[in-house]
């Protein structure tokens, strides 16, 4: 018999529940007969409000993980990395810098695996000192894992020696809430986004959606689950909300976890993605809402027409469109027929794609190409 690859995988998971931490729980959680995982657990940020920002307690997590890393490389025998490096923001880019230039080295291989994307993209404008602690942390990885065929170009910039794609892959928690809940019929169309809330993610087009909904008077009842980013987008929002009369129609569930999640898509007739962060690749709010056969409406951006195919599980929009995403809710709100084809082929591509099971034989089987 082979014996396993010792893998030490290095990343956060929850909290807060953010769509990488949750996958990389999931990996770990996962059973592998090619790998062994050990885990070096990140403390990067405690809530959702400390991502993408400095603090200084961040430097205390940088050297703990540092620490601990050397200390699993060698007490574990762990001789292989694994690593998802920050998206195309630089702070993140900086710290992970820090953190892969004392450590890469001490491992014979690394796998990188890119949920946010394009981080490769700020190489070209880095000063020679910069882009040379780059090439040490990030340069010439064994393997670079994306989430869609759309990879923002990092395996060329990279120089990947090679490259997987592996959707990401969640547990199927559909057939225990419609046991227990059965379908839910609502007499108003029941919107539903879930995520972090900011400029990026679309909320100022959702918002401007709903409005024109609500004056040509289509009834629809908006649920937004997550928490904001900044306070000041949060005041904005509700001013907006405030200012088109929506304070009826527009609800903030703050987040929500497990079963209570799953509660909120199993009541839901439409999900909306209206994003354009630079750096999304998948979305994995969307194959949460297919698994509970709820139809979606996502802008045509990066890798998310890889996961939700127009007129077939969803349908697509123009990104930051307020007018194409209103009259797609439109659509969708007078069609319960049409909800039921989408989300039924959604479930369907579920199913064969996204399942917990297919995700952990995929990275099952990339751990074996190491």
């Amino acid at each position: 018999m082979l014996r396993k690859k010792r893998i030490l995988v290095l990343g956060q998971t929850p909290p807060p529940y953010g769509g990488q931490a949750l996958m990389l729980q999931t990996l770990l959680d996962g059973e592998y007969k090619n790998a062994e995982l050990f885990h070096v657990r990140l403390e990067f940020s405690r809530d959702f409000d400390d991502m993408g920002s400095f603090k200084l307690y961040k430097f205390w997590g940088l050297f703990k993980a540092i620490i601990l890393t050397w200390v699993y490389r060698f007490y574990y025998n762990a001789n292989i990395l694994y690593y998802g490096p920050a998206g195309p923001n630089k702070l993140g880019m900086y710290r992970d810098m820090l953190l892969l230039a004392p450590i890469r080295f001490i491992f014979k291989k690394t796998i990188l695996h890119t949920h946010a994307g394009g981080s490769s993209r700020l190489y070209a404008n880095l000063n020679p000192v910069a882009k040379f602690f780059y090439r040490i942390a990030f340069f010439k990885p064994d393997i670079l894992i994306t989430l869609t065929n759309y990879s923002h170009g990092d395996e060329v910039v990279l120089k990947a020696k090679k490259l997987f794609v592996v959707p990401n892959g969640i547990e199927d928690e559909y057939p225990s809430y419609h046991a227990k809940f059965g379908s839910v019929k609502n007499e108003i169309p029941n919107l539903l986004y879930v995520g972090a809330m900011y400029e990026e993610r679309g909320m100022l087009e959702l918002i401007e959606a709903v409005r024109i909904l609500k004056e040509k008077s289509i009834p629809f009842c908006l649920q937004l689950v997550g928490i904001f980013i900044s306070a000041e987008f949060k005041v904005q929002i509700e001013q907006l909300i405030e200012k088109y009369n929506l304070t009826s129609d527009v609800f903030f569930l703050g987040t929500k976890i497990e079963a209570e999640k799953w509660k909120v898509f199993g009541e839901a007739d439409i999900f909306c993605f209206p994003t354009r962060v630079p750096s999304e690749t998948f979305g994995i709010v969307l194959v949460e809402s297919m698994q509970f056969k709820v139809p979606i409406i996502a802008t045509r951006w990066n890798g998310i027409p890889y996961v939700v195919d127009d007129k077939v599980n969803g349908i697509l929009v123009e990104p930051n469109n307020a007018s194409d995403l209103a009259a797609k809710l439109e659509l969708l709100i007078n069609d319960k027929e049409l909800r039921k084809t989408l989300g039924d082929n959604g479930r369907a591509k579920y199913v064969d794609n996204y399942s917990i099971n297919t995700f952990l034989k995929n990275m099952d089987n990339v751990f074996g190409e190491i």
